[in-house]
């Protein structure tokens, strides 16, 4: 199988794994007991990115800073909203994507089954949990050190190794019906483009839901919410918006499942402009570079969708009552995919197909980045072949450039 980094390089002694995975945990996120108990570890708050750095509200209308509060779950897990958040979809999921589900009640059905196996497990857990949170806490200190030191994260987390096989061996021993780490990836469209509005979607009702519940517990409301919000994240990441994702993915092997993972890189590290149904318009990069200077607006932008993600779930268990999903604000913060989908300078490597049956067009020249005049698609080609060129052009090689 050809090989894969976590951050898209393809080299022959590097990570054989295919990982989309988007970095979120920050420094409060990582302690195995829960958060600090003093604020030392969260010095770098308005840098981070997500989960943590929101204000939760708590039972009494006091606001405390997300990193702070601790969500007991249900098989005794104490972890916040930021670790919650981070090990959502990419690490716990199942074999049925939440938005495959075939109505409403399938769907959320679905989405509590992947809740289930991070919140109320009891066999793998809270061994499991604590071990893959030890192993990201190397991608925490290089960030911190990077941020300390006024680098962009990226650079930093392009030169980690080795993390991406440690997490595949802590999840290989799961069950059938419960993919490990890399497996999950295989089928991992509930992070990409409409499939990730529609598991956000699902996951924040059902968060409401419990919520407006008489007697709930607002901290568990919280829980479930973080959980869906992983997939919230997803829609303000370059690469998961306009990959198509469905069309390249092949349940016999990786191949086609790897050119989708080069498009995300390509996508991620050199951004496309995007704008909101409130009318902002910025540029989108993801995966490493989420926390770079270059994605700040995007950064703020995606912090406050979050931020009205867990408002919307104090107001349910306040009022007792729960918004419709046509109102849900987080979604006047988001990249709208018809945006992300336009006219861009970076030319994207693969196209939706016509239909589900057909093949995504792609780049006929791969190393023609810049959208031109002469820029050219094709359906006539094989994953094979595509992944080798991809591989030997190494041009995804980071940091990667517009123009070669």
């Amino acid at each position: 199988m050809t090989q894969i980094s976590a951050n898209g390089d393809a080299s022959a002694d590097d990570e054989a794994f295919l990982v989309f995975r988007e970095t979120r945990l920050i420094p409060a996120s990582t302690s195995k007991t829960g958060p600090p108990r003093d604020g030392k570890e969260f010095e770098y708050a308005e840098h981070s990115f997500l989960g943590d750095s929101v204000q939760l509200k708590l039972e009494g209308g006091n606001a405390t800073a997300a990193a702070l509060v601790p969500l007991a779950l249900p098989n005794k897990l104490q972890l916040t909203y930021g670790q919650i958040n981070g090990l959502a979809g990419d690490f716990y999921g199942t074999t049925k994507p939440i938005s495959d589900g075939a109505d409403d009640e399938d769907r959320a059905h679905r989405f509590i089954l992947a809740y289930n196996q991070l919140a109320v497990d009891t066999n793998r857990q809270p061994s499991e949990a604590t071990a893959i949170l030890d192993l990201l806490q190397e991608e925490v200190e290089a960030v911190n050190t990077a941020l300390k030191d006024g680098k962009d994260p990226s650079k930093a987390l392009s030169k980690l190794k080795g993390i991406n096989i440690k997490l595949q061996k802590i999840t290989i021993t799961r069950g059938k019906d419960y993919p490990s780490y890399v497996m999950l990836a295989q089928r991992n469209w509930d992070h990409f483009g409409e499939d990730a509005r529609t598991a956000y979607n699902t996951g924040h009702a059902e968060a409401l839901k419990y919520a407006a519940t008489p007697g709930s517990d607002l901290r568990l409301s919280y829980a479930l919410n973080a959980f869906a919000d992983h997939f919230l994240e997803d829609s303000f990441s370059a690469g998961h918006l306009r990959a198509p994702r469905r069309a390249l993915h092949d349940s016999i092997n990786f191949t086609a499942d790897l050119c989708c993972k080069y498009m995300h890189d390509e996508d991620c590290a050199l951004g496309i402009s995007v704008k909101n149904p409130s009318g902002d318009s910025f540029m989108v990069y993801g995966d490493k570079r989420l926390l770079d200077k270059a994605n700040s607006q995007n950064q703020q932008l995606c912090l406050s969708a979050v931020q009205a993600s867990a408002d919307e779930v104090y107001q349910a268990w306040h009022d007792k009552k729960t918004p419709s999903e046509s109102s849900y604000k987080a979604w006047s913060y988001a990249p709208t995919l018809e945006s992300a989908r336009g006219d861009q300078v970076l030319a994207p490597l693969f196209k939706f197909p016509e239909n589900r049956s057909s093949v995504a067009p792609r780049r006929k020249d791969i190393t023609k980045r810049r959208m031109g005049k002469d820029t050219d698609y094709t359906d006539d080609y094989w994953w094979a072949t595509t992944l080798g060129e991809l591989k030997l052009s190494k041009l995804w090689d980071y940091p990667m450039h517009l123009d070669n």
